[in-house]
């Protein structure tokens, strides 16, 4: 409520500044703006071993929006979710009490999503402030955790400059982050003091370079997820052929206690992926590790989109105090170019993945991990997908399987 009364003043005081003369600007602001919905039916199965029960989850997402056009650099979107059962919930979605399901974190829950002002009337410049999406790089430290149905968005202040060339400047001051577990969860709002800066520049010739720091200051309740995180990245590919392309992905990044945390630690992060492609099939074979401070605590990404990473049984949201070593192989390949009884196929996405687990720090195997992921568009509005993730414990957790299918409509 308190973010929909500052949106209304702020409306108010961009309205009594129109100049007299404006009228027309107004009606073309008024054209320009676009309203938008999006839904999403979802049906999840999970098997846990140690868990009597199989979870059975089906929701459907909605989300409707509206974009405003801009007026005098000025423009605004708000955008309401809703998150509801389709037939009983018989699954653990963290605020039911259905401990003795496997856990689907998709409660149902209605919510102002995004609702931001935003002005762009400084040159190569975009200043943004209200609840809104913040996917920074490929989300490792600040994401939209877009897979799960109600994804995870940020009460803040964000500014990018492009003033520089080939360079882009990001900063962002977030004051509460609205989680995926919903309004009715304890742990669902994270008060925040919480500041990062993200630049890069694409004029080196050996790729794009990327400069971070991440200074995270949750409340009490959660000060063991506030950290500094100072790191760089960098990303290239070259041409091996006329049919072959090489590309490299490398960071490293150093993370130490910050604000309230009771935790006195510093722990490491290595990603290296490098690539093939040809002939439109991508094949990854990465080294990622979060690093541990002698098995006491281990490197964290607390506002990451964790599913991109180690793994579709989320077997690895928060990293265990001995950290992670990730060793995987990823096959990504969508089809085209088929003519005749196979041309219904073009657009097929399909993603294979395997993952080998273990600690950073000490002996323990955590386990494997397979997944495959299949992805159809049916038309420019409807898109069908099917994914499946295979958990084997060795030394750590127990063994899961997933099936997630969804039909998600956008227009």
């Amino acid at each position: 409520m308190r973010l929909l009364l500052r949106g209304l003043v702020v409306g108010a005081v961009l309205f009594m500044a129109i100049p007299a003369n404006a009228g027309d600007t107004v009606k073309e602001a008024i054209k320009e703006s676009q309203f938008y919905a999006q839904m999403r039916m979802r049906y999840e199965y999970v098997d846990q071993d140690a868990i009597v029960k199989r979870a059975n989850s089906s929701t459907l997402r909605t989300l409707l929006g509206l974009k405003t056009g801009e007026f005098y650099g000025v423009s605004a979107v708000i955008e309401g979710e809703s998150v509801n059962y389709l037939g009983k919930d018989n699954y653990n979605d963290t605020v039911n009490g259905r401990t003795n399901y496997p856990v689907v974190a998709d409660p149902e829950n209605i919510q102002v999503n995004q609702a931001y002002g935003q002005y762009t009337g400084i040159p190569d410049t975009t200043l943004r402030g209200g609840r809104q999406v913040i996917v920074v790089d490929n989300q490792r430290f600040i994401g939209a955790v877009g897979w799960r149905q109600n994804n995870q968005v940020f009460d803040a202040a964000t500014i990018a400059n492009k003033s520089i060339v080939a360079t882009e400047i990001k900063y962002g001051y977030i004051y509460n982050v609205n989680r995926i577990f919903g309004e009715q969860s304890l742990v669902g709002d994270w008060g925040s003091k919480s500041h990062f800066y993200n630049i890069s520049n694409t004029s080196l010739s050996i790729g794009k370079l990327t400069t971070y720091g991440y200074l995270f200051d949750f409340g009490s309740d959660s000060a063991a997820n506030s950290s500094q995180t100072f790191g760089a990245s960098l990303a290239g590919d070259v041409d091996l052929s006329e049919d072959i392309k090489f590309k490299y992905y490398g960071e490293y990044a150093h993370q130490l206690d910050f604000a309230d945390n009771p935790t006195n630690y510093g722990a490491n992060y290595f990603h290296i992926a490098p690539a093939i492609v040809w002939q439109g099939l991508t094949t990854t074979v990465g080294y990622e590790v979060l690093g541990s401070d002698h098995g006491k605590f281990a490197f964290r990404t607390p506002l990451a989109t964790g599913h991109k990473f180690n793994g579709w049984a989320d077997k690895f949201l928060t990293t265990p105090a001995a950290g992670l070593e990730d060793i995987y192989v990823d096959l990504n390949y969508k089809v085209k170019d088929l003519a005749g009884n196979l041309k219904m196929i073009n657009g097929l996405l399909v993603n294979a993945q395997y993952h080998y687990f273990s600690a950073e720090y000490g002996p323990m195997d955590y386990g494997q991990e397979w997944g495959l992921f299949l992805e159809k568009p049916i038309n420019q509005y409807v898109t069908t997908s099917v994914k499946y993730a295979y958990y084997n414990a060795d030394d750590f957790l127990t063994d899961t399987q997933k099936v997630i299918l969804d039909v998600g409509i956008k227009f």
